[in-house]
């Protein structure tokens, strides 16, 4: 039980990584591996350094890591198997906590006082770009890349490496990682639906009904009016308890650049007409008390406290929900079932989960670095050991320490979860468990003991079982119901500049309509909107655009 609980910690911080997913072609842009039989370490993959390098790096520790006795985050299993398997010895300049390493990094960027490889945002990949202090690795990456870990960097249509591609140049190496698993989807207490006699939510119209039904028909059967027909909280915008969902519903979108069928151009989807529709109907559930009336001063703790007590019977949200969203609400009320559902839509067009495209962190090398193919063999390093023949589950965990969060350089592919949930169940299906990986075996075994009767495991059956909602992300993969930000590029100089206000323009005028504003307050937004900047950013991005179809 030790080691599946380890499995469960590990997911938990696994799963809310969120990247891309679209389909884009290669390109002269996008370098491929070559096949290479050297023995040298400048131009093998596997090569190792003979004698050793040292590579120095800042490092962002994430929020309570621990380490075994004498560990840090510049000697751990990891920093000691890449020096082993690669002659690489990392040496940290600094290391801070994650909510520090980007102010502390732009203060090193100011200075000039960089080192060999590090992190980066988007944002400040532009500017070290346009300073002329990073590395070319377009020739490092076709020497020294290995198979596994090129398919795992492309794994989203190459988006990634199509943003970090400047002037022909491959520029850094990004974060591939699945944007997939942060798609929306519908969670709602089927125990509900059957108390009073509902069916499913297909249809935008049947969350209504549903909305209407579990704030005035008591569907928990108590003999008391204690409950709201849907949870949202304050951030409009989050993952759990946001409203992305309901837009989508609805073909509308929140912070993301869609193709207008008129003109061929981006537009951004939090000025279009469906938006006004959307916000609209959220006025009238408000209104009738179908949305907890304290809703704009909750946060997660207050929405999920909300769930675990029965006042909350549907809720947008993500695959990952049953790990600690949902969990408490399944041991607080033996009787609760939870189903998740694809999203409903307003019409006969079936609504398109929204999803990002760019990753939301890259990793460079400085220009001054005597060894820009260290990078690369870095990224081998993870990819292999993470899921590779010579994988082993202490690279993820190892006796309760989280040593997944010890190497910068890696990527979980755009596909992880979602190939695991297969796996999974085509060994469930077979018995056969010679296909599955250690991370898999983990999840197999957690699902295999809830299907056995063990009900603790429920959040992980829920995830990666046969009715897990990872089977809903499969359903928007095969039907094409995911839709990528169609602006994948570097923050523009405007977006650099105008998003924190436009960003509070959205929040409080949307947080208002809900609590009763006029509805045409929506039409002086979006002429707010385009004046504080937004017509300049939809005119940077539709230039990027252009070239992008060139």
């Amino acid at each position: 039980m030790k080691q599946i609980r380890t499995y469960s910690a590990m997911l938990a911080s696994t799963l809310t990584l969120l990247t891309i997913l679209t389909a884009c072609s290669s390109s002269a842009e996008d370098p491929k591996a070559p096949a290479t039989a050297s023995t040298q370490a400048d131009t093998e993959p596997v090569g190792k350094y003979d004698p050793p390098i040292q590579v120095s790096m800042v490092l962002s520790q994430a929020v309570n890591t621990t380490f075994p006795e004498g560990d840090s985050m510049s000697n751990n299993l990891w920093t000691r198997t890449l020096l082993q398997e690669y002659g690489i010895q990392i040496k940290s300049d600094w290391t801070v906590d994650e909510t520090q390493y980007n102010e502390k990094l732009n203060v090193s960027i100011a200075s000039g006082e960089l080192p060999d490889i590090f992190q980066v945002t988007p944002t400040q990949l532009q500017q070290l770009v346009d300073a002329d202090m990073l590395a070319d690795l377009t020739e490092v990456y076709k020497k020294h890349i290995s198979p596994l870990a090129d398919e795992k960097l492309r794994e989203d249509g190459n988006v990634g490496f199509r943003s970090a591609t400047f002037d022909g140049k491959m520029m850094a190496l990004p974060y591939t990682t699945a944007a997939m698993d942060g798609a929306t989807m519908l969670w709602v207490r089927k125990d509900w639906l059957d108390n009073l006699g509902l069916p499913e939510p297909r249809t935008m119209d049947d969350v209504y009904k549903i909305s209407a039904a579990f704030k005035n028909n008591d569907p928990d059967k108590n003999g008391k009016n204690d409950t709201v027909g849907i949870g949202f909280r304050k951030d409009l915008f989050s993952a759990f308890g946001g409203m992305t969902g309901f837009f989508n519903g609805f073909h509308a979108y929140k912070n993301q650049w869609i193709v207008d069928p008129k003109t061929g151009g981006l537009v951004h989807g939090i000025v279009q007409p469906e938006m006004k529709k959307a916000l609209a109907k959220l006025q009238e559930m408000y209104k009738a008390g179908e949305i907890e009336k304290e809703f704009s001063v909750k946060g997660t703790p207050q929405l999920q406290e909300d769930v675990a007590s029965g006042r909350v019977g549907m809720v947008y949200g993500a695959m990952a929900d049953p790990l600690s969203n949902l969990a408490k609400s399944m041991k607080n009320d033996p009787k609760a079932i939870w189903e998740c559902y694809p999203l409903p839509s307003i019409d006969n067009t079936p609504a398109k989960a929204q999803i990002s495209s760019a990753p939301p962190v890259y990793f460079v090398v400085n220009k001054k670095s005597k060894n820009p193919a260290a990078i690369v063999k870095m990224m081998n390093l993870w990819v292999e050991k993470y899921f590779g023949k010579t994988a082993e589950f202490k690279y993820a965990y190892d006796n309760n320490f989280p040593t997944h969060k010890y190497f910068t350089v890696r990527t979980y592919g755009a596909r992880k979860n979602l190939d695991n949930y297969l796996k999974i169940n085509q060994a469930l299906k077979t018995g056969d468990k010679s296909i599955l990986n250690p991370e898999q075996v983990g999840n197999f075994t957690q699902v295999k003991q809830y299907l056995d009767g063990d009900k603790s495991m429920w959040n992980y059956a829920k995830i990666f079982g046969p009715e897990g909602s990872l089977g809903i992300v499969n359903k928007y993969v095969n039907e094409n119901l995911l839709l990528p930000d169609a602006y994948y590029g570097i923050p523009t100089s405007a977006m650099v500049k105008r998003n924190s206000t436009i960003g509070d323009l959205v929040e409080q005028t949307f947080m208002k309509i809900i609590l009763g504003a006029p509805i045409d307050t929506f039409d002086s937004f979006v002429d707010n909107w385009n004046k504080l900047g937004g017509a300049e950013i939809t005119k940077e991005v539709n230039d990027w655009y252009a070239k992008q179809k060139k």
